[in-house]
């Protein structure tokens, strides 16, 4: 079966990145996208057919935020545009995962075709000054979303909000977490963290959570793109002397990093899904997390991790402050997390992929 994986960009080591090398190493697919960046994407992906359609660069004159807006709004109209004009008519299978990725099932050459979603987005930054704009870009979302022949997403959360928005069902099919690479190490003197440094991560509120346990410490690890490297600056000059910025580290050193933390802590309460909190329990972590998103359907309350309710920063420094590692029995946590594991995700796919394969058949 000649497969075609579709993801937005190549830029980097993300979760949409992960869940699309995943699709292609299970269907030995084609991968097309808009911008390939070979030394930054994971290098694994040259081992497969690559077709990158790059979007036009645009230079702006200045800094500001209209501008902005301005860029991204043509960046995303001209991907759009772009996913709905390539002819994959040639494959027998189209997997596409991404915000504009899912406008290729408009191509009536293009199907049959499954989308893998990783968020719902039904708002668009800047909507009161592009109305007319966002309007038409939520129309053609309406209308590629009806096109597609079967929807998966990451999470029951995200299944919720697809059902509210798109009025569809979605299969759930959580992304792949690679468990084998991950161990438990005797707990250090540290609690860790994990993500981009980037404001929708609300990493303020670890910070003030631990400004509030003086006595522990914080090890935060994440890159920071160039765009955030003012919020960056700014957490910093906030940040106090308990709490220790790695930046960027390599795989084998974030291994490292889990195994000997304490537990992991997590503050987004937006997060659709959730990657980190599968990672620490794969390292017989528990992990803390503000009690919201797609943290609710991977920590088990009380045995794998602890899930904190409003008001966020008190209760946080509250579970630091009374957090006791004996309390959790690592093998719970690497049992919690086998349930992520690649090994499910490919037979769940492979299973809706050959489901709708008969159902078309008999159609």
């Amino acid at each position: 079966m000649k497969t075609a994986v579709i993801i937005d960009k190549l830029t980097g080591y993300g979760g949409a990145e992960r869940v699309a090398l995943a699709l292609a190493r299970v269907f030995n697919a084609d991968v097309w996208t808009t911008s390939y960046f070979a030394e930054a994407a994971n290098p694994e992906f040259k081992k497969y057919k690559v077709y990158p359609h790059p979007l036009q660069s645009l230079k702006l004159a200045s800094n500001i935020k209209i501008a902005y807006f301005f860029w991204q709004g043509l960046m995303q109209t001209e991907a759009n545009s772009r996913f709905r004009n390539m002819d994959l008519s040639g494959y027998d299978l189209i997997i596409s995962a991404g915000m504009s990725t899912k406008q290729v099932a408009l191509n009536t050459g293009n199907h049959p075709c499954l989308h893998y979603e990783h968020g719902v987005k039904n708002s668009y930054k800047m909507e009161w000054l592009f109305k007319p704009w966002t309007s038409y870009m939520q129309r053609m979302d309406m209308k590629a979303t009806g096109k597609i022949d079967i929807l998966v997403c990451n999470s029951l959360n995200i299944k919720n909000k697809i059902k509210n928005y798109y009025h569809r069902d979605a299969e759930v099919v959580y992304p792949p977490v690679d468990i084998s690479r991950f161990k438990y190490g005797e707990p250090g003197d540290y609690f860790l963290s994990v993500q981009r440094m980037s404001p929708g991560k609300l990493i303020e509120t670890q910070i003030e959570a631990f400004r509030l346990a003086p006595r522990q410490k914080l090890v935060i690890v994440g890159a920071v793109t160039k765009s955030d490297i003012p919020y960056f600056h700014k957490l910093k000059r906030a940040t106090p002397p308990n709490i220790t910025y790695l930046g960027t580290v390599t795989d084998a050193e974030l291994v490292e990093l889990y195994a000997h933390s304490r537990a992991v802590i997590q503050s987004n309460p937006d997060e659709d899904f959730g990657i980190v909190p599968v990672e620490a329990m794969a390292s017989g972590k528990p992990c803390m997390a503000v009690n919201a998103g797609g943290f609710k359907e991977t920590i088990i309350q009380g045995k794998t991790g602890i899930l904190v309710d409003l008001p966020y920063v008190e209760n946080l420094a509250k579970a630091i402050k009374g957090f006791d590692d004996k309390d959790y029995n690592p093998q719970d946590c690497r049992k919690q997390a086998q349930q992520y594991s690649t090994e499910v995700f490919t037979e769940k796919i492979k299973t809706i992929v050959t489901a709708m394969q008969i159902r078309r058949q008999v159609i």
